[in-house]
């Protein structure tokens, strides 16, 4: 029922905005199937982001389109799949727009359609999550480096306690109680963050 009304409201909006036109649709899909043939995917370890699932597709080490899928807060006691978001480049969705001559509200929908119905869906079932949807696109002129898996096997405890330690507001009391596998997904937390100032 959910998806049906996603799907009607996304037709009165598409509407509303533009008549739909399928060669604009296919040169839409055909332009974000090329941007993502131009990059690597980038999946973000979910114990490294909150509990939540990231993908990133990434072009020269920077974040070109993202998708970030959003679970109810740790403290609930259903932690439940809540929203699924993407982000795309701005100057993506300015060139489509100005190609095209169309509203990038238009442009958004057929992409949300187009990256739920191929993407989302894909990504759920690796993920044990077949309820993984993309309820909304968005422009992202957030310039920033992709995610970077950390070999930490050759990091002593001691080196990644100081280093979380100065970087955040951690304090190394803290962090000794901690076991490797928190630890270690900690330090590559902070250590991506701090990749991206």
């Amino acid at each position: 029922m959910k998806e049906l009304i996603k799907k009607i409201l996304r037709e009165e909006v598409q509407k509303r905005f533009t008549k739909s036109n399928q060669s604009f649709e296919r040169l839409i899909i055909k332009q974000m199937e090329t941007l993502i043939s131009e990059t690597n995917r980038v999946v973000v370890p979910p114990d490294e982001n909150y509990g939540n699932y990231n993908e990133e597709w990434c072009r020269g080490g920077k974040v070109i389109m993202e998708a970030k899928y959003f679970f109810n807060s740790e403290d609930d006691d259903d932690n439940t799949f809540f929203a699924g978001d993407l982000y795309v480049n701005k100057e993506e969705i300015d060139f489509l727009s100005r190609m095209l001559q169309v509203r990038k509200s238009y442009i958004l929908n057929v992409i949300t359609e187009w990256y739920d119905e191929k993407y989302a869906t894909k990504f759920g079932q690796e993920t044990g999550h077949p309820e993984f949807e993309i309820d909304e696109t968005h422009e992202s002129d957030n310039e920033r480096k992709c995610y970077k898996m950390i070999d930490t096997s050759n990091l002593s405890r001691e080196y990644m306690i100081d280093y979380i330690d100065t970087q955040s507001l951690y304090k190394a009391s803290e962090l000794e109680k901690m076991s490797d596998n928190i630890l270690t997904s900690l330090y590559r937390s902070i250590y991506n963050i701090h990749s991206n100032k």
